[in-house]
């Protein structure tokens, strides 16, 4: 006889899928960018001057400055998908936006559901926003 565990929440399985499936997609372009990168592909700033500047734990400015000749800022990568760099940071942004599309996608699971439980709803539409709003920038850490 197959013994049965409980059964998970439907907002739940909602948002590992999301999350599952995008960050393996993501993970399959940045592995791809990156090899590609560390072969020697066509890129945006110099591998070896990078390395060694990130080695000797010099500040960001340094790093960007000295790699790639500039300092960029937000998503640079996205004007520059033909570098290999560029495409391995693409890769890292989608993995990012896994967890915005399972929040977005659990919390209209609950509104949907028989059993509406608000309170999870409004916590988790509040974590989609501020998720949501980071991604795009609007929101953001400075020090």
């Amino acid at each position: 006889m197959e013994k049965k565990g409980p059964k998970p929440p439907p907002a739940g399985v909602v948002y590992g899928d999301f999350a599952y499936w995008i960050t393996i997609i993501g993970m399959v372009i940045g592995i791809l960018g990156m090899v590609m990168y560390l072969a020697g592909a066509k890129s945006f700033s110099d591998p070896t001057s990078l390395i060694s500047h990130l080695w000797a734990g010099h500040d960001l400015h340094t790093i960007w400055e000295e790699s790639a000749g500039e300092v960029v800022h937000g998503h640079w990568y996205l004007g520059k998908l033909s570098y290999s760099d560029a495409l391995a940071m693409l890769g890292i942004a989608i993995c990012c936006l896994a967890a915005i599309f399972g929040t977005w996608g659990a919390a209209f699971t609950m509104l949907r559901g028989k059993e509406k439980q608000y309170l999870y709803v409004l916590f988790s539409l509040t974590c989609a926003v501020l998720l949501t709003l980071c991604a795009l920038g609007v929101i953001s850490l400075k020090h």
